[in-house]
């Protein structure tokens, strides 16, 4: 079934309206499953979060804008009333087209563009975020199947200087402090994603710039691992931190992308200790690591004050299987910092200084 969002009183920069219209359309969706809805060319204007449902497919005009107008989110995949476990909460969702506008100049307050935890088979295709405040654009926290393709995560604003590590995209862990939105803190954990073909930049938009990270994670929990993570033909430019961020994942390949004008490419770090290192009762763990981490065939250009790689783990803990490979490095004064991996695999990398430590090569 396919419907127009204008059906439901959809008007055009009218936040009680457009607000109302959306989300009688979504709740549509929840009770007639495997609908499309239809959002046609313009701006609508939304003040307070929507909830997209099971089986529902959005697909936005590519002149159809979503502008946020109050201090929350935009969308969202739950409600904070319902209790969510595991992979079982509203999945198979699949959103295309358009521009999620978090109208940061006008609306400054510290939020997250899209929001999508506790389920299976997310899809979000041609997609442009914009003009994000101290959020994310996409916090995927507890999915199974994430696929990101084609889109722009453009503009960002760290306002206060609390948020260094903010990213576009980060892939999360349900534990407490980790996902505010809903759901059971029970350590469900974002797994089997791939993000391709996508922009990672600024706006033209006052005060926002490009994003500190492009991807990554800073939550984790022992034995609880981000796996089969797919980074490919990508374009990060001017990132103010580390574009990429992985924390002790597993089976993660990144090639094919280009680093353009960052502050550093990328990072993956162990688990060294604190509430990361814990159990899911809470239990002290010891420092954990990750592996099978593939870097290939892509581009590093201009000058970075930090590491265009940089691996690194703790109290003799090594990460193991790391292959670098036939990577462009553009800039001489680029830096690959290597640090407790067993079993590197790290082919020639022209000029570029490299620091080993602890590192035992195949």
């Amino acid at each position: 079934m396919r419907i127009n969002a204008k059906q439901f009183g959809l008007k055009g920069k009218d936040k009680r309206a457009d607000t109302r219209a959306m989300q009688k359309a979504l709740k549509y969706a929840k009770k007639h499953k495997h609908t499309t809805i239809y959002v046609p060319k313009g701006e609508y204007h939304i003040h307070r979060p929507l909830v997209i449902y099971d089986s529902t497919t959005l697909i936005l005009d590519d002149e159809a804008v979503l502008k946020r107008v109050g201090k929350d989110t935009l969308l969202k995949n739950g409600n904070w009333l319902k209790s969510y476990y595991g992979y079982d909460g509203n999945g198979h969702i699949h959103i295309a087209g358009g521009t999620f506008d978090m109208n940061g100049y006008q609306y400054p307050y510290n939020n997250t563009a899209m929001c999508m935890g506790h389920a299976e088979d997310i899809q979000i295709i041609n997609v442009t975020f914009k003009d994000v405040v101290g959020g994310h654009a996409l916090d995927a926290c507890g999915i199974n199947g994430l696929y990101i393709n084609r889109c722009q995560f453009l503009g960002f604003n760290d306002n206060n200087g609390t948020r260094p590590f903010s990213e576009a995209v980060q892939l999360d862990i349900q534990v407490k402090g980790a996902f505010p939105k809903f759901g059971a803190t029970d350590g469900t954990i974002t797994k089997n994603v791939v993000i391709e073909n996508c922009y990672f930049g600024g706006s033209k938009t006052p005060h926002m710039d490009a994003w500190n990270r492009a991807i990554g994670s800073h939550a984790s929990r022992y034995n609880q691992f981000y796996e089969n993570l797919h980074i490919r033909f990508n374009t990060f430019e001017g990132m103010n931190q580390y574009a990429l961020t992985p924390l002790k994942s597993k089976d993660i390949f990144v090639h094919h992308n280009v680093f353009k004008n960052c502050v550093g490419g990328l990072r993956f770090l162990a688990v060294k200790d604190g509430k990361n290192a814990q159990d899911l009762k809470g239990n002290v763990r010891p420092t954990q690591a990750g592996k099978n981490l593939y870097i290939y065939r892509n581009q590093f250009l201009g000058y970075m004050a930090k590491d265009a790689i940089r691996i690194q783990s703790y109290n003799n803990i090594k990460h193991n299987r790391v292959l670098i490979a036939q990577n462009n490095f553009g800039y001489s004064h680029q830096t690959l910092y290597l640090k407790d991996i067993q079993n590197l695999h790290l082919s020639s990398q022209g000029n570029i200084k490299v620091k080993k430590v602890n590192v035992k090569s195949i």
